[in-house]
């Protein structure tokens, strides 16, 4: 059972029509998949419950005296089969800010409190999917140190790139502490997915830039197009796995590749 983000301090760059239509993509496959909606707009879990309450119980993920009932009990279902929801809550970085600035290390609730219920989950869930505020936050850094796989949306532009540093700086520094005092955590930021590229002369020229960087070759081959239809569809019963979609061919090089 891999813990798997689609996260990007910026906004925009589709990391949440990312994570709904890959785990769509594995529920269809059979898989059972629980996604967590840690971003306060809430698109995940108003795509995925037609009746959606805000969820009181997702800030017990960020309270250091939760007990493994109150962790399964913030598990919902939803509207689509084999997906299960940790839902949103719009208070959520408000209510957990001041627990999570008053503990020596807040950053490592949300992982701790995974292992309570680790044993649980894997009974249930074969993938934990994350979803996260487009801010850094002592939130998203305990989304970024309880993943095992962190993959970065980026667009084909350079600010895009240049940007980066303002998620993986926090992070590598936020490391760094943790490890000089005797934690043992490693960089989980493996690969980056570009998405919205158009066919363009343009596009084709930032590639070629971002093919000459450090994280050339952390780059996933499947690209995701932009297309105005495919940033709206995000839970959408259209998808079909005898489709060609992009993000389909994003999760078998996700198999692939053994992230998945």
């Amino acid at each position: 059972m891999k813990k798997i983000t689609f996260t990007n301090s910026k906004g925009g760059v589709g990391k949440t029509t990312i994570t709904l239509n890959v785990a769509n993509a594995l529920a269809k496959l059979g898989k059972k998949v629980l996604i967590f909606d840690f971003d306060s707009q809430a698109n995940i879990s108003l795509a995925l419950q037609k009746n959606w309450k805000s969820n009181k119980e997702i800030i017990k993920w960020f309270q250091e005296d939760s007990t493994k009932e109150e962790l399964l009990l913030s598990i919902e279902d939803t509207d689509i089969e084999n997906i299960f929801l940790v839902g949103a809550n719009r208070e959520l970085s408000l209510v957990t800010m001041s627990d999570l600035n008053s503990l020596a290390m807040g950053e490592l609730i949300l992982k701790q409190n995974f292992k309570k219920i680790e044993e649980e989950l894997k009974q249930k869930i074969d993938y934990i999917l994350m979803d996260t505020s487009p801010t850094m936050s002592k939130i998203l850094l305990n989304v970024l140190l309880a993943a095992d796989e962190i993959i970065i949306p980026i667009e084909p532009h350079k600010f895009s790139i240049e940007g980066l540093e303002t998620i993986t700086k926090p992070y590598n520094k936020m490391i760094k502490t943790l490890n000089d005092i005797g934690s043992n955590i490693k960089n989980n930021i493996n690969y980056y997915v570009v998405n919205k590229i158009q066919k363009n002369v343009t596009h084709k020229d930032v590639m070629q830039w971002i093919n000459t960087l450090a994280i050339a070759n952390k780059i996933l081959n499947s690209k995701i197009p932009f297309s105005t239809i495919r940033q709206k569809e995000t839970m959408i019963n259209k998808f079909s796995l005898t489709d060609k979609s992009p993000f389909l061919i994003l999760v078998e090089e996700l198999f692939e590749k053994g992230i998945l």
